[in-house]
């Protein structure tokens, strides 16, 4: 079940792009989305926003037309939790271990499909265990946080807390 709390930064200068991706996570259930087209709309979100992007989705061409590098800009702005980077080019999401998914960061070489964006939203959208049912032997064990926020260690990209 998708987290509808997530909130989805989609920055692509093609306004047709734009809805589609936005119809995409629509359909997957995914609400809180803001688009835009240029690469100062998308600064201007990041610097000014009161809450973090969950997830940047976006054409690497929007920021290297305004001379910057999208996924270096990733990086250093702690307002994109994770990003999901793809150039104007079949798509294979890789596999990212459930101890790497602090920060995911995936360059795509075109824009992703209705498949690779599912595979994508699964890896930084998987449900949280909030604790466990006593098994046959009567102990129940409450294990730890492993969802979203906790500290899984480095990635591509990392938050360090």
């Amino acid at each position: 079940m998708p987290n509808k709390a997530l909130r989805i930064l989609i920055a692509d200068e093609h306004p047709t792009q734009l809805l589609h991706l936005e119809k995409m996570l629509n359909g997957m259930g995914y609400y809180r989305i803001a688009p835009v087209r240029t690469f100062e709309e998308l600064q201007h979100l990041v610097q000014n926003a009161l809450q973090p992007f969950n997830l940047l989705i976006g054409n690497i061409d929007l920021a290297s037309h305004a001379g910057v590098d999208l996924e270096r800009f990733c990086r250093v702005h702690a307002q994109i939790q994770h990003a999901l980077l793809y150039e104007s080019q079949h798509l294979k999401i890789p596999a990212v271990p459930a101890g790497k998914r602090q920060a995911v960061s995936v360059r795509l070489p075109r824009v992703p499909d209705n498949e690779s964006l599912e595979a994508f939203m699964a890896i930084i959208d998987a449900p949280m265990v909030i604790a466990r049912l006593p098994g046959p032997g009567g102990s129940a064990s409450v294990p730890k946080h492993t969802g979203r926020g906790s500290s899984l260690g480095p990635t591509v990209f990392s938050r360090q807390s």
